[in-house]
Parts: C-alpha cells; structure tokens; sequence
C-alpha cells in the first residue's frame, strides 16, 4: 500500500512539473507595443519562411529574415537594422530604437499567431523610416 501510494505523490508530482513548465512561446504571429511617444511599434512574423516586417504607425519601415539562435533568443536580419531579442515565456519582447523612447527599451506584446500586414501606402514612409537610422 506505501508503494502504490509513493508511486501515486510521484506522478502527481511529475506530471504537475510538466504541465507548469509547458511548451517554450516562438516567434510567430503579430506583436505591438502601447503607444509610446505618439508611435505605435509593430512586428509580423511569418514562421513559414521565418521572415518579418517592421511597422511603425502602420508603415512598413524594415523587412528581413529572422532566426533562431538558441533556446529563445533570436536575430532578426534587416534591410535597414539588425536585432537581437529574447522572447519572454507571456510571448512578449523588448527592443530598443533609439528615436523612440529615448532609446528605453520598447515591450511588445503577440496580439495574435496570425501575421497581419499592412498594405496602405502612406507619402510619409521615409520619415518613419528615419526613425530606424542611426543619425
């Protein structure tokens, strides 16, 4: 009977340990911050040819490929910046873009695992893309 019941504490125990630990988040879907000095920041990614684009107030100012480095740290490969996160276990990152925030980190939180693009065209693009320069 002790051992049926040591056997049961031990189950219990491992299968708590697993379900609390659960599957690791990966970058997929689309991510944005609050607005944050009159910007609102955003990230799609699309696992599927682990590529990105890069919003800021709906305009599309970077685009590239990304990929995983270890455990949940990636590099993202740009056209106008390169960028090293670490995703958080709520499926969250922070970055920093140095116009914005006064280069403060910026959170960005996955509002949904479906990538979602913007296809307005905006007359204003290059100065949103200012913002990713390093002047």
């Amino acid at each position: 009977m002790k051992k049926v019941i040591l056997l049961f504490f031990i189950t219990l125990i491992v299968i708590t340990i697993m379900y609390k630990s659960g599957p690791e988040p990966s970058l997929r879907g689309f991510y944005q911050t609050e607005t944050i000095d009159r910007y609102l920041v955003q990230l799609s990614f699309q696992p599927e040819d682990s590529s990105f684009v890069q919003y800021i107030d709906s305009r599309e100012v970077d685009r590239g490929t990304y990929q995983l480095k270890k455990g949940n740290e990636y590099h993202l490969n740009g056209n106008m910046q390169n960028i090293e996160l670490a995703l958080n276990k709520d499926n969250s990152f922070d970055i920093v873009i140095e116009k914005i925030n006064n280069g403060e980190p910026i959170l960005l939180m996955n509002t949904s695992l479906i990538p979602a693009y913007s296809s307005t065209e905006f007359d204003d693009v290059d100065e949103y893309k200012d913002l990713l320069s390093e002047n």
